[in-house]
């Protein structure tokens, strides 16, 4: 993850086996908020606490630098949430709600078009859309 430039976050849209996208955003995002408490970054105990020092420090920026990366939110499995709801706004309505979700926990989603909804099995649905957003976010990177 150190040498990522951007990021894509991957959530089940269709919340297949009962999970809730919104939440495993929330919680991915809050995993990669605390990367490196393990000691990875070196300096910290296992429970990361060394929070004043140079390691300190240094562990707080790179966190820092990690969630500030240009980041897709990818809700797979749309093709699995019925028609008739989506007629009536409920992938809109998810996509809203990982919007917040991302902001409330610092995901530095890419501009407006950072959300897809896709379907990378049977249908395929938005993975054209997805090849080009990956492409620009990369470019705009390097």
């Amino acid at each position: 993850i150190e040498r990522t430039k951007a990021l894509a976050y991957v959530v089940d849209a269709a919340g297949v086996d009962g999970r809730d996208p919104v939440s495993d955003l929330r919680i991915l995002g809050k995993e990669l908020r605390e990367y490196g408490s393990s000691g990875i970054f070196g300096g910290e105990d296992e429970a990361g606490d060394d929070d004043d020092g140079e390691h300190g420090e240094e562990t707080r920026r790179r966190r820092r630098e990690i969630m500030n990366r240009p980041s897709l939110i990818l809700a797979n499995k749309m093709d699995l949430i019925p028609e008739a709801d989506a007629g009536m706004g409920r992938r809109e309505e998810l996509l809203f709600r990982l919007r917040l979700a991302a902001e409330e926990v610092g995901i530095a989603v890419c501009e407006d078009d950072g959300i897809l909804g896709i379907s990378a099995g049977v249908t395929g649905e938005g993975l054209r859309v997805l090849s080009k957003r990956l492409r620009r976010v990369v470019k705009e990177v390097e």
